[in-house]
């Protein structure tokens, strides 16, 4: 069964076409969603990378100090925290494996 669809710009119908054979105006709804979706994509991706970097974490903030003790100290704290989600994902694997 053959489609017609009528183009959104000029009018003309079109039958079993992705492009108006007039104006060349994209006529497939499934091909206008897929572009919109990417678009859309592309924008929020952007927009968290600008936030990103207008906002950085306080590790980021203070990670390339010009002061030695306070570069020091964020890896030091950096290293604790990363021992402590060891711990937990010990801990929890311990757990799993006793259950089973």
């Amino acid at each position: 069964m053959a489609s017609h669809i009528k183009c959104f710009e000029c009018g003309v119908f079109n039958t079993d076409r992705e492009y108006c054979k007039n104006c060349g105006a994209l006529l497939s709804y499934k091909k206008r969603r897929e572009i919109a979706y990417k678009k859309a994509n592309l924008q929020q991706k952007e927009k968290e990378r600008l936030e990103k970097k207008s906002n950085p974490s306080f590790f980021e903030k203070y990670e390339n100090h010009n002061n030695f003790i306070v570069r020091a100290t964020i890896k030091v704290l950096k290293s604790i925290g990363l021992v402590f989600i060891a711990i937990g994902t010990f801990i929890a694997w311990l757990f799993t494996a006793i259950a089973a």
